[in-house]
C-alpha cells in the first residue's frame, strides 16, 4: 500500500530526533546486563574502597581528636602538679617580699623538679619582676624584669589579668578570691614556647594561699610559670596516653604531607615544630575481607542479569517493529510521511533556540486549484497528487530544511541552511516550477495545479512559533490575493511599509 511504502521509504529530515532502528532494543538489553554486572562489581568495589579510605579517615581523625584530648590533659596534669604548690600557705608567704630563699631553694626546687619533673619555673611578682628562677633543682635570685614579648612574662601577665577578672565579680577585691582548684584550671594559661632554644609546654598558674581566711592585697597574686622541655622522656610519658606508632616531635614546619602533622605554634604565631605518627590503617583488613564478598555477589547478579536478558530479548523481538512504526506515525503524516504539526514544531523549537546565532525562514505552502481536482477525479487522485507534491517539496528543499504537512493541501517549509534573500527567492522559485508540473494520476490522466507561498524569517518577523506562523500566513494570503501562484515575503515585525510583491503569477 501506498502508505506503507512511504514509511519503508520515508528519509531521515535534518534537526529531527529519528525513531531507533529495529533490532536494537534485544542489543540494549544484552548490552544493559553486561552494563549491569560491570556497575554492580564496580559499585561493591567502590563501596568497599570508599569502607577502606572512610574506616581509614576516621580512624585518624579518632587519632587526632585523642591527641587534641591528650595535650588538654597534659596541660590539665601540669596545671594540677603547679598547684599543688602555688596554692599552698608556704608557698605563698615565701613569695612575700622579702621572698624566702631557703624555702624556695631547698623545698620548692626540689618538689618542682624532683617530684614533678618541671625542667623550669619562673616565680614572678606581682609587678612583673622575676622573684626566682628554677633550673632542674638549681635555683637562681634574680630581681631582673622580662623585655616585652618573653613568653614566660605575657603567660604571666594574662594569667594575673584572667585571676582578676574572676575577683571583679566578687563583692571585694579584698574577699571572696579563694578559687577551687577547677576554676584555677581556668584561669591557667599555657602554650608552646622555646626556652633557652628548646621546644617546650609552659603554663602559668597563680600562687594562693591554701587558706580562704586570708585576705589578699590588690596586687597580688604572684604567679608560677612552668616549663617542660619536649625532650624523649616527655614523649614517652605522651605516647603512653596515645599508644601511637611511631611518635615523634619534629622542630621546624613539616617537610611532607603527611596527614598526622600536627604543627605546635607560639604565641606570635611562629612555627615550633610538629609532632607526626603512623595512625592505623584498618581499611586494608576490610577491604582483605570484602573481595571474596564482591567476587560472589558480583556472580550472582551476573547470572540473574544474563537471564534476564534472554527472557526480556525474546519478548522484545517481536515488538520492535510495532513500536518503530508506532513512533513513526505519531510523529509522521500518514499519507505522505512527512513530519506532521507537532514534529514540525519541535524541530522549530530546536531552530528558536538556536536565535539569534542561526537565523532560518518558515515558508506556509498552500495549493492552488487542488480542490477541483478532488471534485472532479476523486479523493483516491487526490492522496496520489498529495504524495506527488511531497516527494517534489522534499527533492526541491533536500538538506536546506524540513518539510512538513499540516493538513488538507497545507506544507509547510523550515529552512535552516539557506538564508540569503536571493537564495530563499531561488528556493521559492524552484519550489513552484515544481509544484506546477504535470502530475499523473492513472489512465493517463495528469493535472496540474499551482502552489502560493508565505515567507517569514526569523528573528526579524518573531521568535516564537506562534509569531512566525501569523507572519508566513499573513505573506501567503497576501500572495493569494496578488492572484496565486506567487511567493510574498513578510515584513519584519514593526515595518508598516507595503509588501512587494517577490513574484508574478505564471
Amino acid at each position: 500500500m501506498l502508505t506503507e511504502k512511504r514509511f519503508e521509504d520515508q528519509t531521515p529530515h535534518p534537526g529531527l530526533p529519528q525513531p531507533r532502528s529495529g533490532g536494537r532494543i534485544t542489543l540494549w538489553v544484552y548490552g544493559l546486563a553486561g552494563l549491569l554486572i560491570c556497575l554492580s562489581a564496580a559499585s561493591l568495589t567502590f563501596i568497599a574502597h570508599l569502607a577502606w579510605r572512610e574506616a581509614d579517615r576516621r580512624a585518624l581523625e579518632a587519632e587526632q581528636a585523642r591527641f587534641e584530648t591528650t595535650l588538654e590533659d597534659v596541660h590539665r596534669e601540669v596545671v594540677q602538679d603547679q598547684i599543688a604548690l602555688a596554692q599552698w600557705d608556704k608557698t605563698f608567704k615565701a613569695l612575700q617580699q622579702p621572698s624566702n630563699k631557703d624555702f624556695v631553694r631547698n623545698e620548692l626546687a626540689d618538689y618542682l623538679w624532683g617530684d614533678y619533673g618541671l625542667n623550669q619555673s619562673y616565680l614572678i611578682a606581682p609587678d612583673g619582676s622575676l622573684i626566682a628562677h628554677l633550673v632542674e633543682g638549681e635555683t637562681r635570685f634574680d630581681s631582673r624584669d622580662f623585655t616585652d614579648g618573653n613568653i614566660v612574662s605575657e603567660l604571666a601577665a594574662t594569667t594575673s589579668e584572667a585571676f582578676r577578672e574572676k575577683l571583679l565579680n566578687s563583692a571585694s577585691v579584698f574577699s571572696g578570691w579563694y578559687l577551687p582548684e577547677a576554676e584555677l584550671l581556668d584561669v591557667s594559661d599555657w602554650s608552646f614556647a622555646r626556652i633557652d632554644g628548646k621546644p617546650a609546654f609552659v603554663s602559668a598558674v597563680p600562687v594562693l594561699p591554701d587558706d580562704p581566711n586570708i585576705q589578699l592585697d590588690a596586687d597580688y597574686p604572684p604567679i608560677m610559670v612552668s616549663a617542660i622541655a619536649l625532650e624523649d622522656e616527655w614523649m614517652e610519658e605522651l605516647n603512653e596516653h596515645l599508644s601511637f606508632k611511631d611518635l615523634k616531635f619534629l622542630e621546624g614546619a613539616p617537610q611532607d604531607a603527611n596527614p598526622t602533622n600536627h604543627q605546635i605554634f607560639a604565641q606570635d604565631g611562629s612555627v615550633i615544630g610538629h609532632f607526626q605518627w603512623d595512625h592505623a590503617k584498618p581499611g586494608r583488613e576490610i577491604w582483605l575481607s570484602a573481595l571474596p564478598l564482591i567476587g560472589l555477589l558480583a556472580t550472582f547478579i551476573g547470572l540473574v542479569a544474563f537471564a534476564a536478558a534472554n527472557k526480556i530479548g525474546r519478548l522484545t523481538a517481536s515488538l520492535e517493529e510495532s513500536e518503530r512504526k508506532n513512533h513513526h506515525f505519531a510523529r509522521h503524516d500518514a499519507l505522505t510521511g512527512l513530519p506532521n504539526r507537532h514534529h514540525f514544531s519541535d524541530c522549530l523549537a530546536y531552530s528558536l533556540d538556536a536565535l539569534p546565532e542561526n537565523r532560518f525562514a518558515i515558508i506556509a505552502c498552500d495549493l492552488d486549484h487542488f480542490k477541483p481536482v478532488n471534485d472532479t477525479h476523486g479523493h483516491e487522485a487526490g492522496d496520489k497528487v498529495l504524495c506527488c507534491i511531497a516527494d517534489r517539496l522534499q527533492v526541491v528543499v533536500g538538506k536546506a530544511g524540513v518539510v512538513s504537512r499540516i493538513g488538507g493541501d497545507e506544507f509547510i517549509i523550515l529552512v535552516t541552511q539557506t538564508m540569503e534573500k536571493q537564495k530563499l527567492h531561488a528556493l521559492c522559485d524552484q519550489v513552484r516550477t515544481a509544484i506546477a508540473m504535470p502530475v499523473d494520476i492513472g489512465e493517463g490522466i495528469s493535472v496540474q495545479i499551482g502552489v502560493s507561498l508565505g515567507v517569514a524569517c526569523a528573528p526579524e518577523c518573531g521568535t516564537s512559533e506562534k509569531e512566525l506562523f501569523r507572519m508566513a500566513d499573513e505573506a501567503l494570503y497576501t500572495a493569494k490575493d496578488r492572484g496565486r501562484n506567487t511567493f510574498e515575503f513578510a515584513n519584519p515585525i514593526g515595518n508598516t511599509s507595503n509588501r512587494k510583491s517577490a513574484s508574478n503569477a505564471e
